[in-house]
């Protein structure tokens, strides 16, 4: 039977955190081809870092997330490593689009 918890050494966990990242200025930069990139990305960080994406959804100007995660991890270093991997790809990606906006 599965109650949503996890098991690992000995512990017993269900953790999950929502996370909302605003653009800077709250700008509507997260069009559809950016937004959907964005999103794209966000899974492979959870993924490759063990983190479980359950919901996530965009609008123009944020993105909002639901993560779970195990007792070893911080979520400020979660959020550190998903804004430092998206904003480098978008400045890789759209250089010029993002310099006009800022």
């Amino acid at each position: 039977m599965d109650n949503g918890y996890n098991h690992h050494n000995r512990r017993k966990y269900c953790l999950k955190v929502h996370i909302i990242l605003v653009t800077k200025y709250r700008k509507t930069l997260l069009q559809e081809f950016i937004a959907d990139e964005v999103k794209q990305w966000i899974y492979d960080i959870c993924h490759t870092k063990g983190y479980g994406v359950i919901a996530m959804e965009t609008d123009k100007d944020h993105i909002h997330f639901l993560i779970s995660y195990d007792t070893t991890d911080r979520v400020c270093d979660m959020v550190k490593i998903i804004k430092q991997e998206t904003t480098y790809h978008l400045w890789q990606k759209y250089p010029n689009f993002l310099s006009k906006q800022y």
